[in-house]
Formats: structure tokens, sequence, C-alpha cells
């Protein structure tokens, strides 16, 4: 797989990378304006979680290099220490003894081969627990994007009232020297501005918490001031693009966790194959050069060697793969079930989520802000109270953070089936 993501996954996220890429740099310095797509781009390039699992297959395809290797000659050597009859030590010359062999392990039930079957069998399975973890971290992405981009919306509503009732108020100090405005009102619209201030300072503890999290998901530099965008039409495209069921738990089998539990009892089965082959005897062919101490001077002898396996036949180890493969099937059996009741309950909020948004009036963002516009004014020409403005405030903040509450739990649902799903639901 190398450092590219397969085209199974390239497909999980191509309605995302299809998406514009909005990276802009000079409109605000040291600002990077991102969107979901360019997010998922680097956080496939440079986060660090990421980058270590991929590791995992490194390693596993070193495992399949290993197996195919041959076992090593070994090489003997004895030399006499002394000569009796030259009183000579370490008599290496044509006097001397001196013996030389050679020795070969020679499998004789293919036990290389289903070591090499056990390592790639093996690779099969940390590839699909690699796409595994890529599913669920972009998934983990991308609900970390939605939930900012809707704190960035709401602080926005607070950025707004703020600024429009700091001016009032300094209005209002001057219409207050004259005796127009009583200090009460004034003081009602402080303790208001007080209160908005200190829920505003609640939501930029959260967002910085949001932020943080992003930034080590895409693997830039912590404290970067990122502004996340998200196209207005999303969930209108989502909301017209039906969703069977049926569909979806098909697509389950093609799960990279799913994936990963069929390859473990592959494996585990190919296991159990390579363990009965150890029971076989070893056999060991070698040839031996004795140059005095044989019946013959340069003596040169064929060995062959083999194991009796009347004690040790590898029965612990081929009954731990036996047991080892009842586990993988039912690891299998209990990942499959945990994924469908996962589908079921994700696709349930999903169409509850949905349903709420596609009964909320259509404009009704732009008509909170034509309202509050037209109460600053009224407000203003003194034509509605104090407590008639803080009111309409109230009202106006509370109906446009539960309306980015409803968007945002309609988008996370979305975005939450299809991670479950594992696959690309929507289309542009």
């Amino acid at each position: 797989m190398g450092k590219k993501v397969s085209f199974r996954l390239y497909l999980l996220l191509s309605p995302v990378l299809l998406n514009p890429v909005v990276l802009l740099a000079g409109n605000l310095p040291g600002k990077l304006v991102v969107s979901q797509a360019e997010a998922e781009r680097l956080f496939l390039q440079n986060n660090l979680l990421l980058i270590a699992e991929h590791y995992n297959v490194d390693k596993a395809e070193a495992e399949i290099v290993q197996a195919r290797l041959l076992e090593n000659p070994v090489l003997s050597l004895e030399q006499n220490i002394y000569n009796r009859l030259n009183k000579k030590y370490f008599d290496v010359g044509a006097q001397g003894e001196a013996i030389v062999s050679i020795e070969q392990v020679i499998n004789l039930a293919g036990q290389r081969g289903k070591a090499v079957e056990v390592a790639g069998l093996n690779k099969e399975v940390v590839s699909w627990q690699f796409e595994d973890v890529v599913r669920t971290l972009a998934g983990e992405l991308r609900q970390r994007f939605i939930s900012v981009f809707f704190l960035q919306k709401s602080l926005g509503v607070y950025d707004r009232e703020v600024a429009s009732l700091e001016h009032l108020l300094t209005v209002m100090a001057g219409q207050q020297a004259r005796g127009n405005i009583s200090l009460m009102e004034r003081t009602r619209l402080e303790a208001f501005l007080l209160n908005l201030r200190s829920e505003r300072m609640q939501l930029q503890n959260d967002l910085a918490d949001g932020l943080g999290e992003l930034c080590l998901l895409m693997g830039v530099p912590s404290g970067t001031n990122i502004e996340t965008e998200l196209p207005n039409e999303t969930l209108d495209r989502i909301a017209s693009q039906p969703v069977m069921l049926d569909r979806l738990e098909s697509s389950l089998n093609q799960r990279p966790d799913l994936k990963a539990s069929e390859s473990q009892v592959l494996r585990s089965e190919a296991n159990l194959k390579l363990q009965r082959s150890l029971a076989a005897p070893s056999f060991s062919l070698g040839g031996t050069f004795d140059r005095q101490g044989n019946f013959i001077d340069n003596y040169f002898g064929l060995t062959a060697s083999v194991s009796i396996p009347i004690f040790n036949r590898n029965q612990g180890n081929i009954r731990s793969a036996r047991f080892d493969i009842r586990q993988s099937n039912t690891q299998k059996e209990f990942l499959r079930n945990q994924a469908q009741t996962e589908l079921q309950a994700a696709y349930i909020r999903f169409q509850n989520s949905l349903r709420l948004y596609r009964e909320t009036p259509g404009g009704l963002e732009e008509d909170f802000d034509r309202l509050i516009a037209e109460v600053e004014k009224n407000f203003t020409n003194r034509n509605i109270s104090v407590l008639e403005f803080v009111d309409y405030y109230e009202s106006y903040k509370e109906s446009a953070l539960r309306l980015y509450d409803l968007k945002h739990a309609a988008l996370a649902a979305a975005d939450e089936l299809r991670t479950v799903a594992g696959t690309a639901i929507w289309t542009d």
C-alpha cells in the first residue's frame, strides 16, 4: 500500500475530496481558511497516528521477506590442539588432525511455503486494520470539523450582539447626559452585555478545545488560527438523496474491520497448516572432511540426519492453532453483529435529525438577521422599551443557537452514518 490510500479508501473519501478546496493565506496574516476537503487532505498527509499505524504494514511486508528465506547452512571446524607424534601444538600441516563439516536443513513438509502464506495473510490483516484506523480517524476528523464550524457560527452571533450593544451603550452615554435615557435602562443593558460576554467566553473556551483537537488530527502546528468553511447547500444535498437501509447493510461487507476479521480467520487456518507441518521430522544433509582421524587419511563422507518425532510432535501449538480458529470465527461473528447494531442506531439518529431539519422553515437564519436589525432600529427610535429590546435580543440569540444545533446534529448524524457504513453514501 505504501503511503498511498487504497482505491477502496479513495472511494470512501471521494465525495469530500471532490469539493472545492479553499486555502487562503492572504486575507488575514496567520489565518488558515480550510474546507473539509482540505482538512482531510492534511489529515491523510500529516496525521502522526496514521503514519505510525502504517509502519505496521511495512513490518508485515518485512515478515514476508523473512519467511521466504532459506535456513542457513551450518559450518563446523575441529582442530587438534596437540599432536603427540611430532609434539606440535595446533598442527595445521599434513600430519595434523582437522575435521571440517557442513550441514543444511531441508524442510520436508513445505514449512517455508506455509510460513510465507501465514505472513502474507498477516499483512492482509494489518492492511485492513490500517484502513480501519483511517476510517475511524477520518470520521473523528469530520465530526470535529463540523463541531468547530458551528461553534464559530455560534460565536459570530455573540460577537454581533456584543458589538451592537457596545455601540449602543456608547450612544446611550451621551443621551443619558442629556437626560433622554434613564440610568435604569442603561444599567439593564450593561448587565445584559456582561452576561453575553460571559457566555461568549465559555463558547471561546469550547472552541479553543475543538481547534486544538482539529489541529492535532490535521497535523498542523497547535495554535494555528483556523477558520472552517462548509457549503450552505451541504445539508440540502444530503436531504435530497434518499438513503436505503438495506443498501447500507450490504455495504458493511466492505468495512475494513470486518474484512480484517475475515482475513484473521484465513490466517488462523493457515497457521494450523503450518503448525501441523512443523510436526514432521526435520531432515539435514551435509558433508564431512577428516584429514587424519579416520580409518584413511583425507576422509570425505556424506552425512544425513532426521529427527524422530516421538515426544514432541508440536501437539501444544497445533491445539492452540485450533482454538485460534474458533476464536477468530467468534470475533468475526461478534464484529458483524456489532456493525449491524451500530448501523441501525446511526440510521435511526440520521432519520430523526433529518426529519427535524426538513420541518425547519427555509430562510429562517436570514429572517433572524432582518428581525434583529429591525429591533435595533426600533429601540434607537424609542419605539420599544429596554425590556422588550433585551427580550428580542435574547430570543434572537437562543433561536439562532438552536438552529445551529439542529444543523450540527443533522450533519453529524449524516457523517456518523457514512463512517459506520464504511462507504460513500451521498454524491455531489
